[in-house]
């Protein structure tokens, strides 16, 4: 069960990796909206932080990282589990409000 840390704010996640490779161009198809909120989970080593976006797919970032601004979006790298259980590199680029 997650540790939720935070209040839940509206923002909207375009998936910038797929399988750990990026996308050509990231699209609307890529993106997605809903409540954003961090979270600590429990795991063998410890608790890990995490990006938490709830919407129709949900998203989980872990091991978030900023590594760009621009323009009122954030870059975030992290990393995050395959329906297949692999531990794979991601990207978000996120925008914060409605």
């Amino acid at each position: 069960m997650p540790l939720q840390i935070s209040s839940p704010v509206p923002a909207t996640v375009t998936t910038l990796y797929v399988r750990g490779g990026r996308h050509p161009f990231a699209s609307t198809v890529h993106q997605h909206t809903g409540e954003l909120t961090v979270v600590r989970l429990e795991g063998r080593f410890g608790t890990v932080p995490a990006l938490h976006l709830a919407c129709f797919h949900p998203q989980r970032l872990f091991e978030p990282r900023i590594v760009d601004m621009v323009s009122g979006e954030l870059e975030i790298h992290g990393l995050e589990r395959t329906k297949e259980g692999d531990w794979v590199a991601q990207a978000w680029r996120l925008r914060i409000g409605s």
